[in-house]
C-alpha cells in the first residue's frame, strides 16, 4: 500500500482525469453517506449505496456501491472525513439518473483502496459556489443549483406504499420562509439528522437542490 506522502504526490483534482481512467488516486471529503437502499430489475437485484465526494475544486462526484462493494466503505466513508481513494475507476453518467457530476462517477473495483487523512480538503472552492435563497427566486423552474439558508423547522414524515417525503422549511437573512420538499432516503437519514438539530436553527449547505423542490412562501 502506498504511503500517505505518496498517494498525496499521486492525487489529481477530479476534473482531471481522463475518462474511463483507472488505478486513479483522489482526495476527497464525503459531504454524504446514503442508506443501503435495496433495488430489482429484470437483470439483477441487489443494494446499492450512494456516497456523495468532493475535492478541494469543489468539483462533487458520486460513488455508487452496489453489494459487495458497499463493504468496502463500511468502515469509512464517514460524512465530514477526508479520504484518500486509490484504484476505483469513472464511468459516464447513466441519463436515466440523477448525478452530482454531469458527465462521470465513482465506481468501486474489488482492488479500491480507502484510507483517511488528516490532510482535511479544504471547502473554500466549494463553499464559495453555494447561492441565496434570493439568488434561486430569480431562476427558472427545474434548475438545479447549491443553496445556502438556515433551517427554521422540520415537518413530519410523509409516506405511503411507493414514496416517502419531508418538507424541511428554511430561510434567509431577511427571514423570508421557504419550504424543501425531501424525498427518498433524504426523508428519514437527513431528516433525521436536521430535526434533532432544529432547534439551534444551523446554516444548511443544500447541494444540487432542483428548484421544484422549493416552494417559495
Amino acid at each position: 500500500m502506498a504511503t500517505e506522502s505518496e498517494q498525496a504526490k499521486q492525487s489529481v483534482p477530479i476534473n482531471q482525469i481522463p475518462k474511463s481512467s483507472v488505478n486513479i488516486v483522489i482526495r476527497i471529503l464525503v459531504i454524504r453517506r446514503g442508506s443501503i437502499t435495496p433495488y430489482k430489475n429484470s437483470r439483477h437485484e441487489g443494494s446499492f449505496r450512494t456516497i456523495i465526494l468532493v475535492d478541494e475544486e469543489g468539483t462533487k462526484i458520486q460513488a455508487m456501491l452496489f453489494n459487495k462493494h458497499i463493504e468496502i466503505g463500511k468502515d469509512s466513508l464517514k460524512p465530514n472525513k477526508s479520504y484518500y481513494i486509490a484504484n476505483g475507476h469513472l464511468d459516464r453518467v447513466n441519463p436515466n439518473y440523477s448525478s452530482v457530476h454531469k458527465e462521470v462517477e465513482l465506481a468501486f473495483t474489488n482492488n479500491t483502496i480507502i484510507k483517511e487523512t488528516d490532510h482535511e480538503v479544504s471547502t473554500q472552492k466549494f463553499s464559495n459556489g453555494f447561492s441565496s435563497l434570493d439568488d434561486a427566486d430569480k431562476l427558472p423552474n427545474g434548475a438545479i443549483l447549491d443553496l445556502i439558508c438556515v433551517l427554521v423547522s422540520v415537518n413530519p414524515l410523509i409516506q405511503n406504499t411507493t414514496s416517502k417525503r419531508r418538507e424541511i422549511v428554511v430561510t434567509n437573512e431577511l427571514m423570508e420562509h421557504t419550504s424543501v420538499a425531501l424525498w427518498g432516503d433524504f426523508t428519514e437519514n437527513d431528516g433525521a439528522f436536521l430535526k434533532n438539530l432544529k432547534d439551534d436553527k444551523p446554516i444548511l449547505g443544500l447541494c444540487d437542490a432542483d428548484l421544484e423542490s422549493l416552494l417559495f412562501l
